[in-house]
């Protein structure tokens, strides 16, 4: 509220938290601030599968049945102008007939108007590109925006560390949330019979994912050889529209043990009966989505476990590092940490330009760091060094400071231009706390508006 409400320029606030712990909570309440002042809210997310379930959330806190009433319009994939509901959602959103509108790249498209968008919120920001970003942001210039993501990436992040953009992190998990077991090992498959096999007993599900979608036959195979019998469900991107999601909804209700499935899963899958997840060639996969992944079990109150299996042969520095650091950083709550261990390993980035990470790893993070402040203070003019506040115990007697001229330079303002001996001590406090010569300029204005000309 404080960002959107009493700041004079628009807000840009990135809030990290893991997943469940209510990072679409302060989304939704941030569009209804958005939605009351008579503006329209935009809500990105980076798959068909998380766009649908922000739909459904959205439609059920402020949708038309709702005590809000506010208009909802869902704009995805295969909804482009040449469809007639594409066309006719996009005629709506321009003349401002939604209030909120929830979508995936579509919201991107070129020939998409809004007609007073005041809040763009971005989910899972690490999925999106630079280009894409800021493509909105060039067309709705001076709007708020809400970043959402566990694991920001490189360039996010030291955005935020640095101060060019506000963060807020989200370290309270739920009630009764357990932190998941890590284990990184090289594939085997007496690991994977034994891992499956230990959730199926206890009755659960378990997620199988592999880097490629040419990996996913292969895979099934391996896992009937294993468990004979055991029911198998594919999800990946390449499906026919809304197969991936019509799987997921059916593995969901129970009708079958295992999903083997590429990263289609990595974001808005909630299932508190699946409790494994076995990454298969995990050192393909990035440090934020080894993250993500292991967020998709353990949200119930069940201890979950996370496998991430890696090929036998041998491995880079960077890999490495990364499975490293996956396993060491186990705690619920850990994802801002994570973060920082990928800046560290991959660097910053560009600030202005689009490379997302990179760059730091070449004169190394601490001073990488150091030189940015300093150049982030002479942007923003801070040209009077900050000092340690000072107390000094002066005695009672009046002492008298002069100069080699004999004439006193402590700072005091005449009673006759500022009669209130409380506002001239009060006035004379703020000048000598001043931390820049624009803000001493800005005092003296206004003194010359409030008492005459300054004596």
């Amino acid at each position: 509220e404080n960002d959107m409400v009493w700041r004079n320029r628009p807000m840009d606030r990135l809030i990290c938290g893991d997943v469940g712990f209510g990072k679409t909570e302060v989304a939704l309440r941030a569009i209804v601030r958005a939605v009351a002042n008579g503006k329209q809210a935009a809500f990105l997310a980076p798959t068909g599968v998380l766009a649908a379930q922000h739909f459904k959330n959205v439609m059920a806190r402020m949708g038309p049945e709702s005590d809000l009433g506010y208009t909802v319009a869902l704009l995805r994939g295969g909804m482009g102008r040449q469809s007639k509901a594409g066309r006719a959602i996009r005629e709506a959103i321009g003349k401002g007939d939604f209030s909120v509108i929830v979508g995936t790249h579509a919201l991107l498209s070129k020939d998409l108007t809004f007609d007073n968008l005041g809040l763009l919120v971005i989910d899972e920001e690490q999925r999106f590109g630079v280009k894409q970003k800021e493509r909105l942001k060039l067309i709705c210039s001076g709007i708020d925006v809400l970043t959402m993501s566990a694991t920001p990436i490189p360039r996010t992040l030291q955005m935020s560390l640095s101060g060019i953009r506000d963060t807020s992190t989200i370290r309270s998990p739920p009630p009764m949330r357990k932190p998941t077991m890590t284990f990184v090992d090289k594939i085997e498959e007496a690991l994977i019979l034994r891992a499956l096999s230990m959730e199926l007993e206890r009755g659960g599900q378990a997620f199988y994912v592999v880097p490629r979608i040419s990996m996913i036959e292969s895979a099934k195979k391996l896992i009937k050889e294993l468990i004979p019998g055991i029911r198998i469900v594919a999800a990946h991107g390449r499906m026919g529209r809304g197969q991936a999601e019509a799987n997921v909804a059916d593995f969901a209700e129970g009708k079958y043990d295992v999903l083997l499935a590429t990263t289609v899963i990595e974001n808005g899958v909630d299932i508190p009966s699946v409790n494994t997840i076995i990454v298969q060639s995990a050192q393909k996969f990035g440090m934020s989505t080894l993250y993500q992944l292991r967020g998709r079990v353990g949200r119930s109150d069940v201890q979950a476990y996370a496998y991430f299996l890696h090929d036998p042969g041998p491995l880079t520095l960077q890999s490495i590092a990364r499975l490293s650091a996956i396993e060491d950083l186990q705690d619920l709550g850990s994802g801002f940490d994570v973060a920082n261990r990928d800046l560290e390993i991959r660097g910053a980035g560009s600030l202005l330009g689009t490379e997302q990470s990179g760059v730091a790893a070449r004169v190394g993070f601490d001073l990488y760091m150091r030189m940015l402040k300093n150049a982030i203070r002479k942007l923003r003019r801070l040209d009077l060094p900050a000092l340690p506040r000072t107390n000094i115990l002066l005695p009672e007697a009046s002492i008298e400071v002069e100069g080699p001229d004999g004439i006193s330079h402590a700072f005091r303002i005449p009673e006759a231009y500022i009669a209130d001996e409380q506002v001239r001590r009060r006035e004379e406090t703020t000048i000598r706390l001043a931390e820049s010569t624009s803000a001493l300029v800005n005092h003296t204005t206004r003194w010359k508006g409030e008492y005459g000309a300054v004596p």
